[in-house]
């Protein structure tokens, strides 16, 4: 029965009602529901002899002052058109000092009454009340994140939505919706076999008439690129990603260091290398696409600067200026110049890797290229190398595989030997809790450690099965090499090339996937251009050794030898240019420090204990 207020009140007195609830679930709740409440207020006021004015109801949280019929009411209750607020509850007006301070000063400064029909409102407290009622509002938050995280570490789907292809089975346990499922797979299987970027994927899924997870809703790219990015279908959900903040503009979501995330195995729909496949296609996609690249350069992103270690960007000229009587002109050029360039040298970094920050396009592919022509056009090369590999190198990585599930079994068999101690006694709840959540955090980052490892072992198998194709291919292609496509190509430098690497001296440094008949080195060096070519645009002569044997480094000569190499990283190294071996060593060259090299030797070593890169 609903509870009435002792004190009397004139019977002529106009009433303004306001009915809330938190969500629209609450909205059909039979006893929380806005029907509910105004009928139990309008009861209210009939009995009291008040006249009903004005009536409020919404949809919205207690503690933001932002809700529209709430503004209103107040905007209308300083223009005199009640004399008294008649809410269900006193949590139904506030939840939060703001909205109630707001409330306070506005029927303070009119003297409107406040009154509730399941509830008395003492206006001295009601301020006091509502930031109380805020209190506990944030400690159930509080309680029920707890509680989810915890549900999350023991397997349980703590939340009512799960991705796409999956559904909520008995115990909060994922399972498998084989209906959904099946457009995951086609969606993952036209971005790795077939080539096809999300919106083509998008379109093709929308001209089949396959439905989406919402009904009636039509396939976007960004639908498809979010499906591509979920680990989740490579057999890992994630819980606690984001963290969501209430405030009066809505919903803030903020993300969560990984650290804080929380594991759940979920049934894979694809297995781990066609998901880190589907990756790597997707970010070269990122940076090959038309709309990102107007103009092709074969090397993108495929060549990294030695000194800073950054990859180094394409970039294309179109137009060219000059200064004549004090002002500049520009002029079109009639074949658009192609340069390559370090990101160091750009924003933000501004570092100062080489003395021309541009490097011809056409010369740098030429050379790269040249020499892994050479080695396709002698297959006999690539077969010595694939020979030559290591036998134990799998062998290494299935030892990694059996270690990692020995100690994954013997964590396992801690869990449950605490288990026996909490149930004989000698332990609590608390230091079993304690212990599970230890036991729980080494258990997923073994797990993650030993899917990791098969990840690698698999990719180790399959570039092997890819270049025992190229070995075929190239005996059978012959000299067709030259006729490639600009696209063949660049497939093919990412399916041999390992590393491409420039110095601050235009020294090109190749390692391929396929070792040869000793370790894998291919130096091609263009003689170092003088400082007065701009770009590189002096003349250059190659000089390259590709899949030779590597010979033994021979120690440099302190004194003659005028440059320190750029991975040395010791101060006492007798790299140093001319000085002696008992003269005090400098510091180490920071990399954002200009370049004082003169005509270096090739890859000095000094054979010295203290430095990392030569010992």
């Amino acid at each position: 029965m609903p509870r009435t207020n002792t004190n009397s009140q004139p019977e002529t007195r106009r009433a303004a009602i306001y009915a809330r609830v938190s969500d629209k679930s609450q909205a059909e709740d039979d006893k929380t529901s806005i029907a509910e409440q105004l009928s139990d207020m309008e009861a209210y006021c009939e009995e009291r002899g008040y006249t009903i004015t004005a009536r409020y109801q919404e949809v919205g949280k207690g503690w933001s002052k932002s809700r529209p019929e709430f503004q209103r009411m107040l905007a209308e209750a300083a223009a005199g058109r009640f004399d008294v607020i008649v809410c269900w509850k006193s949590d139904r007006l506030s939840r939060g000092m703001y909205p109630a301070a707001a409330l306070m000063e506005v029927v303070e400064e009119h003297r409107i009454d406040l009154e509730a029909v399941m509830d008395a409102i003492d206006m001295k407290t009601f301020g006091l009340m509502a930031a109380i009622g805020k209190i506990e509002l944030d400690n159930f938050r509080e309680r029920a994140s707890m509680g989810k995280r915890g549900a999350a570490r023991q397997g349980r789907i703590p939340v009512s939505h799960v991705p796409d292809g999956y559904r909520v089975g008995e115990g909060r346990t994922p399972k498998v919706d084989e209906e959904r499922a099946s457009v995951i797979r086609r969606i993952f299987r036209h971005s790795v076999q077939d080539g096809m970027g999300a919106p083509a994927i998008a379109a093709a899924l929308t001209g089949d008439g396959v439905p989406t997870s919402t009904p009636g809703a039509s396939w976007h790219a960004s639908q498809v690129n979010r499906i591509l990015r979920n680990e989740t279908y490579k057999g890992t959900w994630w819980y606690g990603t984001v963290r969501h903040t209430a405030t009066d503009m809505g919903t803030r979501r903020h993300a969560q260091p990984r650290e804080r995330w929380v594991g759940v195995p979920f049934p894979p729909l694809i297995d781990e290398e066609t998901w880190e496949r589907a990756q790597e296609l997707r970010r070269r996609r990122l940076t090959r696409s038309p709309r990102n690249t107007k103009t092709f350069h074969l090397l993108q992103h495929l060549v990294r600067c030695s000194e800073c270690g950054l990859l180094m960007g394409a970039r294309t000229v179109r137009s060219q200026s000059t200064k004549k009587g004090g002002k500049w002109y520009s002029r079109r050029l009639k074949t658009p110049r192609r340069y390559y360039r370090c990101y160091g040298m750009g924003a933000p970094y501004r570092l100062r890797c080489r003395e021309h920050p541009f490097i011809r396009a056409e010369r740098l592919e030429e050379l790269v290229w040249g020499e892994v022509r050479r080695v396709l056009e002698q297959p006999e090369l690539i077969a010595a190398g694939l020979a030559a590999l290591e036998p134990d190198e799998d062998g290494g990585l299935d030892g990694e595989i059996a270690r990692t599930e020995r100690e994954l079994a013997g964590v396992q068999l801690e869990e449950d030997r605490a288990i026996r101690l909490y149930v004989s006694g000698k332990i609590t709840e608390e230091q079993l809790d304690h212990q599970r959540r230890f036991i729980g955090e080494r258990l997923e980052q073994l797990r993650a450690r030993r899917d990791e490892y098969r990840a690698r072992e698999s990719a180790q198998a399959g570039r092997r099965v890819a270049l025992e194709g190229v070995v075929e291919w190239a005996h059978s292609v012959g000299a067709g090499l030259d006729g490639l496509a600009d696209e063949e190509r660049r497939e093919l430098l990412d399916l041999l090339l390992e590393d491409a690497t420039i110095d601050g001296e235009n020294r090109v440094t190749l390692t391929l996937a396929v070792p040869a008949d000793g370790e894998l080195v291919s130096i091609a060096e263009p003689e170092r251009t003088a400082a007065s070519t701009p770009c590189g645009r002096g003349t250059a002569r190659r000089r390259a050794t590709a899949l030779r044997p590597a010979r033994p480094a021979a120690p440099c000569r302190p004194g003659r030898d005028t440059a320190r190499p750029a991975s040395c990283c010791s101060a006492r190294c007798a790299c140093s240019p001319r000085r002696s071996p008992r003269s005090p060593a400098p510091p180490p060259r920071s990399v954002s420090s200009p370049l004082r090299r003169t005509r270096a030797h090739r890859r000095p070593q000094c054979g010295t204990p203290s430095c990392c890169a030569c010992s």
